[in-house]
């Protein structure tokens, strides 16, 4: 019992260490007008739990007999078949979190008078991203540490940090930005661009996967430093919402 005590908070510190250091970071964006603590926590929170619904609709799209052999191959990758049932599959999944990250951000926040500048879509879809990451990084380090052992936890860990944490970050990042960009429009306009950006992050973060899958490895680093090109266009992104400035009456 304490041994898996200890695995529990080993890998709950892995998972939530990095995200701490990416939510400070990227917080420091709105350093002029700061989002109030209680809210930031609120939309983490959101998206760490939307992680249990994300498993439910992940398993539910393997229970689809059309997909079925998809799943089963993604869990033995040594007869993996990268056909269009995997496809479907891995842009199915990245649909699903990407949707749920934002329903995260969006009950919590996106309708309350707190969402008062275009810079906040940014701020609580990076927290609603970090926060789904944060669980999903715990639960992945526990069955490493479970499996494997400390070492490659570690390695494991920091792999974790600059891949799947930089892709959540990324695709919800720019699901935020059409939103900042959309922030002085109404109606069907501000839906298209939210449609646009929640498409984009879905074909983002699919791709990731693809690439992942594969490279078997190998190209790894390749992989993480397009994600990592991202990252600098998601900062670009940052200082040119920050201009958006809506005029006396929303058009």
């Amino acid at each position: 019992m304490a041994g898996n005590l200890t695995l529990i908070l080993y890998s709950l510190a892995g998972g939530l260490v990095p995200v701490g250091v990416w939510l400070w970071f990227w917080l420091k964006e709105d350093k002029q007008k700061p989002e109030p603590a209680r809210l930031v926590i609120r939309v983490f929170l959101a998206g760490a739990a939307s992680v249990a619904l994300a498993y439910f609709f992940e398993r539910s799209a393997c229970d689809l007999a059309w997909l079925a052999a998809a799943c089963q191959g993604l869990s033995h990758p040594d007869w993996l078949a990268l056909n269009v049932q995997t496809k479907t599959l891995l842009l199915a999944w990245a649909g699903i979190e990407e949707l749920l990250k934002f329903l995260a951000a969006y009950l919590i926040i996106f309708r309350q008078a707190a969402f008062d500048e275009p810079v906040d879509a940014m701020i609580y879809m990076i927290t609603a991203a970090l926060g789904f990451a944060a669980i999903e990084n715990g639960l992945f380090l526990f069955n490493t540490l479970t499996e494997t052992g400390p070492a490659v936890f570690l390695l494991t860990g920091n792999l974790r940090f600059m891949g799947a944490n930089i892709v959540h970050v990324v695709s919800s990042a720019f699901v935020g930005g059409m939103m900042a960009l959309a922030f002085c429009f109404r109606g069907v306009r501000r839906f298209g661009y939210i449609v646009a950006g929640l498409v984009t992050a879905t074909l983002l973060h699919a791709l990731f996967n693809f690439l992942i899958i594969i490279s078997d490895g190998d190209q790894l680093f390749k992989v993480l430093a397009l994600l990592w090109l991202f990252a600098i266009f998601i900062i670009l992104l940052f200082e040119k919402v920050k201009t958006v400035v809506c005029p006396p009456k929303y058009v």
